[in-house]
């Protein structure tokens, strides 16, 4: 049986609502893995709750992240709902035009959380460097 946690659709989700808020900001992988880090794990960036318990060894967490993160890209690139381009720098991700149209049809606790989280992580880590 495969867990419900962190699969593609969760963690594209969760990257949704972060390209949303730094729209119209393009942002690589490495960037995403960093603000979707921030946004599950706020409260140790002295930043609102966390979304996720804190577990001991969670630093582990970021090795596998950036396959989570892809794999939910993808998925969200299927949809339409991000898009992708390879530029001088690196490949970018951003938010398509129906992306906020989308989000704002999820009204569970969870996603306003979400929301909330991934406003507070983009405003705190910055959409670039």
């Amino acid at each position: 049986m495969s867990s419900p946690l962190n699969s593609p659709l969760e963690v594209g989700l969760r990257v949704l609502m972060i390209l949303v808020e730094a729209f119209p900001a393009h942002l690589d992988i490495n960037r995403l893995v960093l603000l979707d880090h921030g946004l599950l794990h706020s409260a140790d960036l002295d930043g609102p709750d966390s979304l996720h318990p804190p577990i001991p060894v969670r630093v582990g967490e970021l090795g596998v992240k950036r396959q989570h993160i892809e794999d939910g890209l993808q998925v969200m690139i299927r949809a339409g709902l991000a898009e992708m381009s390879a530029e001088d720098s690196g490949i970018e991700f951003w938010a398509s035009e129906s992306t906020e149209g989308f989000l704002g049809l999820l009204e569970s606790d969870y996603a306003r959380a979400l929301h909330d989280r991934a406003q507070w992580v983009v405003g705190e880590l910055g959409a670039v460097e």
